[in-house]
C-alpha cells in the first residue's frame, strides 16, 4: 500500500508536469497568499475574542443580563463569565503562538520557499488538529458554570422552562462538537498540500 507521499508523488508526475519545478515567482506568490490567508483568520478570531471579552466583562462588571432568570445566583453568572473570559485570553494567547505566521526567506531558490511553505503548512496543520486542547477545552469550565447551574435550578423554575433550559444547553456542546469536527477537516487538506510539496521536492 502507497503513503500519501507516494500516492501524491505518482499523481503529480502522471500529470505530466514532473519536468521542473514551478517557477520561483509563482511559489513565493502561492506562500504569500496563505499567509494572508492566515493572517486574515487570525484578525478575524482576534477581532471575536475581543468582543466576547466586552461582552462577558461587562456581565463580570455590573451582573447579570436583565433576561436571566432571577433563580441564578449573580455570583454564578459572574464566576462563569470570569471563566468565560480567562479561556478567551488563553485560546487567543495560543492562537498567536502557533499559528501567527512566521517570516519567509528574504531570498533563496525554489527549495527554499518550498521548505518554508511546508514548515509553515505542518504549523497550521499541528495547531489545527489540536484544537479541542488549546481552543475548545479553555471554554468548558465557564460555559459550564453558566449551562449546568440553570440546568441544576431549573425544577424551581417550572417544566417547560426546565426543557428550555436543557435545549439550550445542548446547543454549546454540539457547536463545540462542530468547531473540533470542522478543524479536522481542514488538518486533513493541509495534509494533502504537505503531501504535494514532498512530492514536489522528490523530483
Amino acid at each position: 500500500m502507497m503513503s500519501p507521499e507516494d500516492q501524491a508523488r505518482q499523481s503529480w508526475q502522471s500529470s505530466g508536469s514532473a519536468a521542473a519545478l514551478p517557477p520561483i515567482e509563482e511559489l513565493r506568490g502561492k506562500a504569500d497568499k496563505f499567509r494572508r490567508k492566515i493572517r486574515r483568520r487570525n484578525l478575524i478570531e482576534y477581532i471575536s475574542g475581543a468582543v466576547v471579552l466586552l461582552g462577558f466583562g461587562w456581565i463580570l462588571i455590573f451582573g447579570p443580563l436583565p433576561w436571566t432568570p432571577a433563580v441564578i445566583p449573580a455570583e454564578i453568572v459572574r464566576l462563569g463569565a470570569a471563566l468565560v473570559m480567562i479561556g478567551t485570553v488563553f485560546a487567543l494567547w495560543q492562537l498567536h503562538k502557533r499559528t501567527a505566521p512566521l517570516d519567509p526567506p528574504a531570498d533563496g531558490g525554489r527549495n527554499s520557499v518550498l521548505d518554508y511553505q511546508r514548515a509553515e503548512l505542518v504549523r497550521q496543520r499541528d495547531a489545527i488538529d489540536s484544537v479541542l486542547y488549546w481552543y475548545i477545552l479553555p471554554f468548558v469550565p465557564g460555559l459550564s458554570v453558566l449551562m449546568l447551574v440553570p440546568l441544576a435550578l431549573s425544577p424551581t423554575i417550572g417544566e417547560l422552562a426546565w426543557f428550555k433550559v436543557v435545549l439550550k444547553a445542548c446547543i454549546v456542546p454540539v457547536s463545540l462538537i462542530g468547531v473540533w469536527w470542522l478543524n479536522k477537516f481542514a488538518a486533513r487538506k493541509l495534509q494533502k498540500m504537505i503531501d504535494e510539496i514532498d512530492a514536489l521536492r522528490a523530483e
